[in-house]
């Protein structure tokens, strides 16, 4: 499993993240977090807008993409946003240490699992990048 997203950056300088679907799941390495307060923020798009945004026509991806990735965070609901590793980390910050746009890498969220995948959906937040889910599908105007 990649531990990773595939990332883009469109024309009008947008940046978008996005998991490769797996076995039909377009949620692919996100989806044990589908369900969580992270994954509820995430946005599902069409292919047909997506394929429009990478050939150089965002508009109609922006349109239904939803908030910016900072706006997002601060959507996450208070009982997830401490890092959990607060009463043993010896940095801890309260100013910083939940998402934010200067969440520490080692941030940790408290009560979920697979907080790896909840760490790569934050640190792409924290670069401004949209993380997506596509659906549908997608075409290629060069072949």
């Amino acid at each position: 499993m990649s531990n990773r997203l595939n990332e883009f950056t469109l024309s009008d300088g947008t940046k978008i993240a996005r998991p490769v679907p797996i076995n039909d799941d377009p949620w692919g390495i996100l989806s044990p977090i589908k369900d969580t307060p992270w994954g509820k923020l995430i946005p599902v798009v069409d292919g047909e807008s997506f394929s429009h945004a990478v050939h150089g026509y965002p508009l109609i991806l922006m349109r239904v993409i939803g908030p910016p990735p900072y706006a997002l965070m601060k959507k996450i609901p208070s009982n997830y946003r401490v890092c959990q590793q607060y009463e043993k980390c010896i940095i801890f910050d309260s100013k910083i240490c939940h998402p934010c746009p200067k969440v520490p890498e080692c941030y940790q969220p408290p009560n979920v699992e697979h907080p790896e995948l909840i760490a790569l959906v934050s640190k792409a937040w924290k670069e401004g990048r949209y993380v997506i889910i596509v659906i549908g599908e997608e075409f290629n105007i060069n072949g």
